[in-house]
């Protein structure tokens, strides 16, 4: 018989913090809108706007740091569903998506939706899929869990090395949009406040580890959502008259399919998502809006719909949340509180990309070169626009505006002539969120390689030795690689540079080819053994290295619909290998059948704080 589940109290006031959290961000807004009436410059709203948050979420860390193992690594299992909803929808949604997806639905149009549905339908594949079963295991981290599921160290090294790559990639990406916006609205370079972002991060890890991610991810994920509704609500309000974009922007799409034939839009061709994506650089837009697979054909966008939701669907930071719920019961309703938030996220994207391009498209063919319109100018000055009459026609058309991708929900309040503190709202919710998603993939990488690698081998290599000497403490194996991947991370882009939607994507494909499958097979199938489940990793890590080495992955990502195809043919290989290799096999072992019958029962302990238990109780009856 089961041990019942202990009981966790989770604290009474959670719901008061996030409430205070909210209603401070709001006052704070409010405060710097009327000094901006009465004459302050941008220049000192910016400042505290931006740094102010900052200074709060810090506060939150030293708050909450610990060195208690289960806070430390899971949250003392006691956060309630709807808070732990907060924190997975800003790590699946970060700087990336809020700045990159935005950008890229303002350029491509309905062709980008499949990243979005993508997305919510990989946060609902989380759900019914894995976290549940991840919650009963207990696991602190992904490899952890392949280890005990297998009895196998191989694997659980094997599995922590493969996830580096596409980690860290999403860490550079969450790292450079947070040091990016910064420096434009505190005077300090990219380069240092890419570095700042990356110590900041760091920081919220070695105080509190998961816990200090729950409060600070939350909190963040609050300002997040109010600054993304901010001007959107604002605009459809003068616009349609009602506060509900999501439901009225349809309105606008008349006006905006106009603008656009007289600005000068004309039918893609569809070359592909390598030639379709925007980049780093100033691009014009190369569609309209409504025109379906006008970037890509329909099997493309289908292959990019597949490659997201199974990689978003196993992306180990948020996977590795799954241990710090109440229950399994609970971890399901974070699941849905999750999939709620970021279906939200995804809804209200492309009303916001209609608004802006009807904004600055709706008298492009009545603008002089010349004679600028203020918004205009100001979106000039900050980088965020080139206009120009190439064609020396005396006016201006499409082609001839360019425009930053990555700056598009910047220049949204700007080109409807909103408050300075509207646009100033927006970048300290992207830099929250930013900031959320960037620890997270920071903690991850730090509890794997220390948790999975490091002291596996350490264990291993002194029992070989025989040597009886001092081990680092698990905490402080964390704060030791999260420290070095961190300011790995801020020195790589303070020489070289990432593009935010193309990292993220080619993350999502190699998660995708390795580890969906992977997870998959391990969850749901009693007959997959170790070695099928290293030939399922193999198999798919080594496709889409191949890939990506083909592409010409180290020197410019060039992300292609066919690399999106290849990790979804690659999760297909993965899986094959996996089936095959385990028939071939023998039987799993009765320990490795028992642990998979115990993830099926939902009720009791998680099975790895039952094994402690035991482990405990054991220890202390030898000891008397």
């Amino acid at each position: 018989m089961r041990p019942a589940l202990r009981l966790r109290t989770p604290n009474p006031h959670l719901g008061a913090y996030f409430g205070i959290t909210a209603s401070a961000f709001i006052s704070l807004s409010i405060l710097l809108a009327l000094l901006e009436q009465v004459g302050w410059g941008e220049a000192w709203l910016g400042q505290a706007l931006i740094l102010l948050p900052i200074v709060f979420y810090a506060a939150i860390a030293v708050r909450t740091r610990t060195m208690d193992t289960e806070d430390y690594f899971a949250c003392g299992r006691r956060v309630p569903g709807v808070y732990n909803g907060l924190m997975l929808a800003a790590t699946a949604i970060g700087g990336v998506g809020y700045f990159a997806y935005t950008g890229a639905a303002f350029f491509l149009g309905v062709d980008a939706f499949a990243i979005g549905i993508g997305l919510t339908f990989g946060m609902l594949l989380f759900t019914v899929l894995f976290s549940p079963y991840l919650r009963k295991a207990g696991a602190f981290t992904v490899p952890s869990f392949l280890g005990f599921r297998f009895g196998s160290k191989i694997l659980r090294i094997a599995s922590a090395a493969a996830l580096i790559l596409p980690v860290v990639l999403l860490l550079a990406a969450e790292i450079k949009i947070a040091g990016l916006v910064a420096s434009m609205f505190v005077p300090v370079p990219y380069s240092i406040a890419a570095l700042f972002t990356a110590a900041l991060a760091s920081g919220v890890v070695i105080l509190g580890g998961m816990r200090s991610l729950t409060w600070t991810g939350g909190a963040q994920f609050i300002v997040g959502a109010i600054a993304f509704a901010v001007p959107l609500i604002i605009v459809s309000v003068l616009t349609t008259v009602l506060p509900a974009p999501q439901l009225t922007y349809g309105v606008t799409l008349n006006g905006l399919e106009t603008s656009e034939i007289n600005a000068g839009f004309k039918p893609a061709g569809g070359e592909g998502l390598a030639e379709a994506m925007p980049g780093n650089d100033a691009e014009a837009v190369p569609k309209p809006f409504m025109e379906a697979f006008g970037a890509y054909s329909p099997v493309a966008f289908l292959m990019i719909f597949l490659s997201v939701a199974m990689g978003a669907a196993c992306l180990p930071s948020l996977l590795m949340r799954s241990g710090v719920a109440l229950s399994v019961s609970e971890q399901r309703w974070a699941g849905a509180w999750t999939v709620l938030f970021v279906a939200i996220f995804a809804i209200s994207v492309p009303p916001l990309a209609v608004f802006a391009k009807w904004l600055m498209f709706q008298d492009l063919s009545q603008i002089r070169p010349e004679l600028l319109p203020d918004w205009m100018t100001a979106l000039i000055d900050k980088h965020l626009m080139i206009a120009r009459d190439f064609n020396s026609s005396g006016g201006l058309q499409a082609n001839e505006v360019l425009l930053s991708r990555d700056g598009i929900l910047l220049a949204f309040p700007i080109a409807a002539e909103l408050p300075v503190v509207c646009t100033l709202i927006v970048a300290a919710g992207g830099i929250a969120m930013a900031f959320a998603a960037a620890a997270s993939h920071l903690y991850t990488l730090g509890a794997c390689v220390s948790e999975d690698i490091y002291r596996l081998f350490d264990e291993e290599g002194a029992r070989l030795l025989k040597l009886d000497v001092p081990r680092l403490p698990r905490h402080t194996a964390v704060w030791a690689v999260s420290g070095v991947f961190a300011l790995g991370t801020a020195i790589y882009l303070a020489i070289g540079d990432v593009d935010l939607m193309r990292a993220a994507l080619s993350a999502f494909a190699l998660l995708a080819a390795t580890f969906f499958p992977l997870m998959l097979l391990s969850i749901w199938w009693r007959r997959y053994t170790e070695l099928g489940a290293l030939a399922s990793l193999g198999v798919g890590g080594i496709i889409m290295l191949i890939e990506l080495l083909v592409r010409g992955f180290s020197a410019s990502i060039e992300l292609g619909t066919g690399t999106m195809a290849v990790s979804v043919l690659g999760a297909l290989l993965a899986a094959g290998a996996g089936v095959g290799v385990s028939l071939w096999d023998r039987e799993p072992p009765p320990a490795a059948t028992a642990y998979f019958d115990g993830l099926r029962d939902p009720e009791g302990e998680a099975l790895y704080d039952e094994a402690r238990h035991r482990a405990a109780a054991a220890a202390a009856a030898a000891a008397r």
